[in-house]
């Protein structure tokens, strides 16, 4: 750590971590589950190398961002690449988050308007 400052927002990532993971709840889906606190990762958002930023997401949703960043060949993953070529592979780290956010959206979405026809008539 260089100062306090860093070690401080280290202490309050891994205190919202442990929120999170105790409380249940993957930041990507919403899915809860009180009594498996087992099945939550730590998902880095733009890679390991890249940024130590993560987010807690489910097994399911953790398998479905990795398999689209599995994707890209092994050699342009790498952490000693030049950042030119890590740019693309974070960017798409990056919208394979936000691909599988929007599709858990429309899906709950979906099933919240099915279930509200279904009480309307």
């Amino acid at each position: 750590m260089k100062n306090n400052n860093d070690l401080l927002a280290k202490l309050k990532e891994q205190a919202k971590f442990a929120n999170l993971v105790q409380n249940g709840i993957c930041e990507c889906c919403g899915e809860t589950n009180p009594y498996a606190l087992r099945i939550f990762e730590d998902h880095h958002i733009s890679t390991v190398g890249f940024s130590p930023e993560t987010c807690v997401l489910c097994f399911n949703c953790h398998a479905v961002i990795t398999q689209l960043q599995n994707s890209i060949p092994p050699k342009f993953r790498s952490k000693q690449l030049d950042l030119e070529y890590r740019i693309p592979y974070i960017l798409l780290s990056h919208s394979a988050l936000r691909h599988r956010m929007a599709t858990k959206e429309l899906e709950l979405l979906n099933q919240f308007y099915l279930e509200a026809n279904r009480w309307n008539t």
